[in-house]
């Protein structure tokens, strides 16, 4: 038992490690500039100048109404043309409808993230009862699962072109409850491990003396 446990939370310890750094990365050390930024149309820098849902939706509002005015007593034959040649009505329509898209995957990102992070906490929880109460090998079904799930919605993430509002309070959550997993990692391990010490070898981690014999 102890072997697993030990790989367990070396690999869980890593893991968890290595993408906060990289969290820590992206929100405040990775260069952000480019050279073709003079370059960027009005409507990009209104995209990522955006805080809110609500400015990119009166923004879109804006694009929406410009372009069903340019369709307006135009043949389909001009429309479809102006669509294949980027006309800027159709791009500013197609770009600021993306930039709702992605602002509203990462609101489902967010919400997802903090209900299986939680998941994984209780997860913990349950699992050190087991461990304790019941049987060894459940609670470190319990403690892996919590772990493992805490581990995998805390994963990288990569910035791109586009609003940066809800991508940065996603990336401070990540960070956030990536330092408490890892926080809440070693801090069981190091109680366990005074615990082992203090009950003796003999005694397995986390198990009570009273089932020292089973």
């Amino acid at each position: 038992m102890r072997p697993l446990q030990i790989t367990l939370f070396m690999v869980l310890l890593v893991v968890i490690a290595t993408q906060t750094l990289r969290h820590v990365y992206v929100k405040w050390i990775e260069p952000k500039g480019s050279v073709l930024d003079q370059f960027r149309e009005k409507v990009d820098e209104d995209i990522e100048s955006s805080k809110s849902l609500d400015e990119l939706k009166a923004l879109y509002a804006k694009a929406h109404a410009a372009r069903k005015a340019f369709e307006r007593g135009r043949s389909m034959d001009e429309i479809r043309l102006a669509r294949e040649t980027d006309h800027e009505v159709f791009r500013e329509d197609a770009e600021l409808r993306a930039a709702i898209e992605r602002v509203e995957d990462h609101e489902r990102d967010l919400f997802k993230l903090r209900f299986y992070w939680g998941c994984g906490l209780l997860s913990i929880v349950l699992g050190l009862l087991a461990y304790a109460k019941v049987n060894r090998w459940m609670g470190m079904v319990g403690l892996a699962t919590g772990f493992l799930e805490m581990a995998v919605w805390t994963n990288p993430l990569w910035r791109s072109r586009g609003p940066h509002g809800e991508f940065d309070r996603l990336l401070a959550t990540k960070l956030v409850l990536s330092l408490a997993s890892m926080a809440l990692l070693v801090a069981l391990w190091l109680w366990s491990e005074r615990r082992r010490r203090r009950l003796g070898d003999a005694v397995p981690v986390l198990e009570p003396r009273a089932n020292a014999a089973d």
